[in-house]
């Protein structure tokens, strides 16, 4: 074993690893379910002694209630309100918000960027029951009055109290309250069910979130990598996952749920219940064909409360609507930071979260550019690791002083591999020489890398930041050559900071390659990484390659002003130490007498007691 058969096996495992993180760090799809959904998910179902509700297929007119008619035909009013992080519109059709524009974010074309899908005008909760009569009931297709249709611009600190009503009958009504404020992306909304005793059947009322996220990013596969449903309570978070074209998902949970929410690569809808308490919640979500190629998710959410006093009572939620922030996340109550991806929760999510996430923002409180923040990083990165750094350089160079050795025996024993390998183990407890040390580096930079690659993937700072040149966003590949087409692996693009961590990773492999046997696997090895991390952040390439260039500097420096190494030293230096290639070897030699002296049926000695 040579120092590019090290190298090899780190980097194999680093492969190993890398591919089994990106397989399992994916969460478990919820299977479809086993009979086709006839009916709308969003009913709330209704006990055994309670009104049946119709499961045949009924036309749009048949299935609304004639004690909740809905007016068609005037036309809607709306109220435009304006805040420091939002420009919303309300419509007196339905009393929803049909427009919620985020100020300080825009979709990858340079465009406003809408949090409302325009097909189903319903951008908040609503509320959903069935009537006496048997009928579904959504506030949706009601008519509201709003307070008044002027424009209200809201300074910083203020908020704004919208109220509505919907006039059933001279003596009933619905009121619908909507509270705005001036710093927040969360709305606080109420219900307030007024003399509909008799009108209201059934034993739950669900209020419901039928606005599926848009797509605001380049690449819809990308977006629908991390695009998911998530229901949770006290006891746990289930999601669900469309994860395939053309897929229908449903499922329900039962318990208090906390909140439910659907989220996209870096927007998040999510309705948090106050009053009263939930029992259970339901989340359907779909998958379809985008015209890029890829894939488009939509989740529908609800949750089911119980009736206390039927057609008298206040309904409350807290309903979030913007950016995954994740300090803006867990400021909230419950934090709703769960949704965010970080990664494996033992080991690389807090790596995240309390280390890489933090430094970088009080990096960049210093530092604008996030490009030069990343190459900061990866200098402090190198510097932290500088001392197994060290130890591989040292291992390597000592296989290199051996390498003219090895060849000796491998040439005297090629056709003895027992003997080669026996001959080559004794080389290396003679000269001290621990042929794996260079793995180790490697290996706890692993647990680093997967979480720089889940910040740059989920942290909507990073969202468009750009660095120079073609690389004008970190969170996305950098395409510096588009190919007009899908090539296999590749994708439709080739990028650049990929290209030149693959150059870097042949010049390393140009220091520490030495056998000829050797040469293929070092530019193999460099292809391959190409391919894998093509499709990665570009961030995630820009710290790579920042780390290659200090270590091919290092090995620079090793050769041009450290001395060469002096076999004979090494083998007084390893004289009587216990090193890795003895404890190896002493098992060995353990193992093949335990074998022999099974077969010679002898009972094999204890092992010894330390004194």
């Amino acid at each position: 074993m040579n120092s590019t058969r090290t190298t090899t096996i780190g980097i194999a495992l680093i492969a190993l690893v890398f591919f089994s993180w990106m397989i399992f760090s994916q969460p478990k799809r919820v299977p479809p379910p086993a009979k086709p959904i006839v009916t709308d998910s969003s009913i709330p179902k209704t006990d055994s002694t309670g009104p049946a509700i119709a499961t045949k297929p009924i036309a749009p007119q048949e299935m609304r209630s004639a004690l909740f008619p809905s007016d068609t035909s005037t036309a809607a009013s709306s109220k435009f309100i304006e805040t420091p992080l939002v420009s919303a519109v309300i419509s007196s059709h339905g009393g929803n918000i049909v427009s919620w524009v985020l100020k300080n974010y825009k979709t990858y074309q340079r465009t406003s960027l809408e949090l409302v899908d325009k097909t189903v005008k319903s951008g908040d909760v609503n509320l959903i029951f069935v009537a006496t009569d048997g009928r579904k009931v959504s506030t949706k297709d009601l008519s509201f009055i709003l307070d008044d249709n002027s424009q209200k611009t809201l300074g910083y600190h203020d908020s704004l109290t919208i109220r509505m009503v919907a006039k059933i009958d001279s003596s009933a009504s619905i009121e619908k309250i909507i509270s705005i404020y001036s710093d927040k992306y969360a709305m606080h909304i109420e219900y307030h069910l007024n003399g509909l005793q008799n009108k209201v059947g059934g034993y739950r009322y669900a209020l419901s979130i039928d606005n599926p996220l848009p797509y605001n990013e380049a690449h819809t596969d990308g977006e629908s990598q991390v695009a998911r449903a998530f229901s949770v309570s006290k006891s746990g978070s289930e999601e669900v996952d469309a994860s395939k074209n053309g897929e229908v998902v449903h499922k329900s949970f039962n318990g208090d749920v906390e909140y439910v929410a659907a989220r996209t690569q870096y927007f998040l809808a999510a309705m948090i219940p106050e009053t009263p308490r939930p029992v259970s919640s339901e989340i359907t979500g779909n998958s379809s064909a985008a015209p890029d190629g890829g894939r488009i998710e939509h989740y529908n959410m609800n949750v089911s409360l119980p009736i206390a006093s039927p057609g008298k009572e206040v309904l409350a939620v807290e309903y979030y609507l913007g950016p995954l922030e994740y300090e803006r996340l867990t400021s909230m109550t419950p934090g709703l930071d769960g949704v965010m991806d970080f990664g494996w929760r033992l080991l690389v999510r807090p790596i995240s979260i309390y280390i890489l996430f933090p430094f970088f923002m009080w990096l960049h409180g210093f530092i604008s550019n996030w490009g030069l923040v990343i190459i900061v990083f990866s200098i402090i990165i190198k510097l932290a690791t500088m001392p197994f750094s060290r130890s591989q350089m040292q291992a390597m160079r000592k296989m290199q002083a051996l390498q003219p050795m090895m060849n000796e025996v491998r040439e005297k024993y090629k056709d003895d591999q027992k003997k080669q390998q026996e001959e080559t183990f004794k080389m290396y407890r003679t000269y001290g020489v621990n042929p794996a040390g260079g793995c180790l580096p490697m290996i706890l930079q692993m647990p680093i890398l997967f979480a720089l690659y889940a910040v740059l993937r989920n942290v909507i700072e990073l969202r468009q930041a750009p660095f120079v040149s073609w690389i004008t966003d970190l969170s996305v590949p950098d395409a510096l050559f588009k190919f007009g087409t899908h090539v296999p692996i590749l994708g439709d693009q080739l990028s650049g900071l990929t290209l030149l961590m693959g150059i870097t990773m042949v010049v390393q492999s140009a220091f520490q390659t030495t056998d000829p046997r050797q040469k293929a696997m070092a530019y193999l090895m460099p292809i391959f990484f190409t391919f894998l991390f093509n499709s990665l952040p570009s961030g995630v390439a820009l710290y790579y390659f920042m780390f290659n260039i200090f270590g091919i500097a290092q090995q620079v420096y090793n050769k041009q002003f450290l001395p060469p190494l002096d076999l004979e030293a090494l083998k007084t230096q390893a004289q009587g130490k216990k090193g890795f290639m003895s404890r190896m070897q002493d098992m060995e030699k353990n193992a093949r007498k335990q074998r022999q002296d099974s077969m010679a049926g002898k009972k094999p000695l204890p092992p010894k007691k330390k004194k």
